[in-house]
């Protein structure tokens, strides 16, 4: 009984040791942001900043929410420079217990996806977070002055990174779906028009009162999607080729 428990308690004490080294990683560089708070701030709020009119100003109206906006960034920015460590201990967590075609599946999985990631939350920062506040800043007049409020623009911010983050994976997913027979490639064509309609309320929840804005963002959802399908596609022809070539010989 006690042979048959080890095993068990190895894989938890491996458990343990890799998030301790997680949560240290994250601490350490949670403190390190933290102390940097200003530069990171800075860069987060450019698009804003190049938005306001001549002598705007970002405000707070809490007392706690200008230093709860720097732990906030400070605590993002910390996660977004430990994944690597949390991938790699991740890694070696899983890869003794997979076959050497699963580990070399997994790295494509995990670089493929950061990579992909990393893409999608720059393009949701320098791309579609100025074009939206430039727009949004076109209200303003001589009658109504913009006045962005400091803890709205953090969660707008953080919101399209990650969302845009989570929606450059799509392609990879569907690929992948495609790959291992769970999905075949005619469905994403088949249901293309469910996906636009998904993609389109999920531009109305990112800009609620703007039509137009809505439909800049949805493009390039609608380009991101259509990219799935053709590299879908293009794996699915690849693998009948191969299939032929086997039956063929």
């Amino acid at each position: 009984m006690h042979s048959e428990s080890l095993p068990v308690k190895a894989h938890l004490n491996e458990l343990r040791h890799r998030l301790i080294i997680c949560a240290v990683t994250l601490t350490v560089s949670f403190i390190a942001c933290y102390a940097l708070s200003d530069y990171l701030v800075d860069i987060l709020f450019l698009p804003v900043r190049m938005g306001l009119p001549q002598g705007s100003k970002m405000v707070f109206t809490a007392l706690t929410e200008g230093f709860m906006t720097y732990l906030k960034v400070s605590f993002w920015a910390a996660v977004i420079i430990s994944s690597p460590v949390f991938l790699y201990q991740l890694w070696k967590f899983i890869a003794p217990g997979l076959l050497p075609n699963e580990q070399r599946t997994m790295r494509i999985i995990l670089i493929t996806g950061t990579t992909l990631f990393g893409a999608g939350g720059i393009f949701g920062y320098w791309v579609v977070m100025p074009v939206v506040i430039s727009i949004m800043m076109g209200y303003a007049g001589p009658d109504l002055q913009a006045m962005p409020r400091l803890q709205n623009y953090l969660l707008f911010a953080l919101k399209s990174i990650f969302t845009f983050g989570l929606i450059f994976e799509i392609p990879f997913l569907m690929t992948m779906a495609t790959k291992t027979g769970l999905i075949s490639q005619r469905y994403f064509r088949k249901n293309r028009k469910f996906a636009y309609i998904a993609m389109y309320l999920m531009s109305v929840m990112m800009v609620p009162t703007d039509l137009f804005s809505q439909l800049l963002l949805c493009l390039p959802l609608a380009g991101v999607y259509e990219a799935g399908i053709l590299l879908s596609s293009l794996f699915s022809a690849g693998s009948a080729n191969r299939h032929d070539d086997r039956e063929g010989n």
